[in-house]
């Protein structure tokens, strides 16, 4: 049951962080909202493991741990985070949120075929429930998004609404290709991290600690590129302060996530995490409606994958 709760509490944080990355989106790249994110993580969970006095335990974990955790993190934070943008910028993170609902499959094969977890008839019906999804969302054409009042007061102001708006394009294509690149990140990094932490006790939130430090490490390797720095010095302190919010919600939610997976199976935390596609449609709706494109292919797609997410969680436990 602690599973249970610590996982939905992730998702809810994954969806915040997704509609603040998406703002963030709007005036500045994938990849330095990413580099933002990644890098903030490092001294929350630094803070988080000293104040949980998991620190402490880090002589507990094996060499082992440690390059699986490492691998996770490299995985997740940087590949995967970087393709997840990528794809809110091209589709809006309603639509990617219920494309990636795909990773549930991909992570109980996977869990399946590598670490023994079982697969019934009435989880292979959530999985086509969760195929399916997705893929009626798919629409002829690419349009802009419909125009929509200005966001609530704390947001942008109604002159960058508007021309948020106006830039943004849906274009299915990259997204859905950025999407489906960011399912193999984000399906194999909770193998790993359970294959680390399954055995061991009081080091979950030290192993984000790992992960995001790997992670941080490669992204910072990346600066010795000229261009990358300047990419990353050209965005304005409005777009830093955005993605700042979502590495905040972000490392929330993998702070829970990575206890989650120390308590509970893959295929009963990786489904319930998908659920927050439904609190990514709500947020969006609510604060970035002049950045998304829903529709009702776009709720039905995601009420199918979240059922679908929810049929795998209830009979995987």
């Amino acid at each position: 049951m602690l599973g249970v709760v610590l996982a939905v509490i992730s998702s809810v944080s994954f969806s915040l962080n997704s509609v603040m990355a998406r703002r963030g989106l709007a005036r500045a790249t994938a990849s330095a909202g990413a580099f933002v994110t990644v890098l903030l993580g490092v001294p929350l969970f630094f803070g988080a493991s000293l104040v949980t006095g998991q620190l402490f335990n880090a002589g507990g974990v094996a060499l082992r741990g440690y390059l699986l955790l490492s691998a996770a993190g490299v995985l997740h934070f940087g590949v995967g985070r970087y393709f997840n943008y990528r794809a809110a910028s091209s589709i809006g993170a309603t639509r990617a949120a219920s494309v990636q609902a795909l990773t549930v499959p991909y992570a109980i094969l996977i869990a399946f075929l590598f670490l023994g977890e079982t697969i019934s008839p009435i989880m292979g019906f959530g999985i086509v429930l969760i195929i399916i999804g997705p893929a009626i969302m798919v629409q002829r054409g690419s349009k802009p998004a419909a125009k929509a009042p200005p966001p609530p007061s704390g947001g942008s102001t109604s002159g960058e609404a508007v021309a948020e708006a106006s830039a943004f394009q849906l274009r299915q294509v990259e997204g859905y290709l950025s999407a489906f690149a960011t399912i193999g990140a984000y399906g194999t990094s909770p193998i790993l991290i359970r294959a680390a932490l399954s055995d061991l006790e009081g080091v979950a939130i030290f192993g984000g600690l790992v992960a995001y430090s790997a992670a941080a490490g490669v992204l910072l390797l990346t600066l010795v590129h000229p261009a990358r720095r300047g990419l990353i010095s050209a965005m304005r302190p409005s777009t830093v302060r955005l993605f700042l919010g979502a590495g905040t919600f972000v490392f929330l939610a993998q702070m829970f996530r990575f206890m989650a997976l120390s308590v509970a199976p893959v295929a009963v935390v990786t489904p319930l995490q998908r659920t927050g596609a439904v609190f990514t449609l709500i947020f969006s709706w609510t604060l970035n409606r002049h950045l998304e494109v829903i529709n009702l292919r776009v709720v039905a797609g995601i009420l199918l994958s979240v059922a679908g997410a929810v049929l795998l969680a209830v009979f995987g436990s």
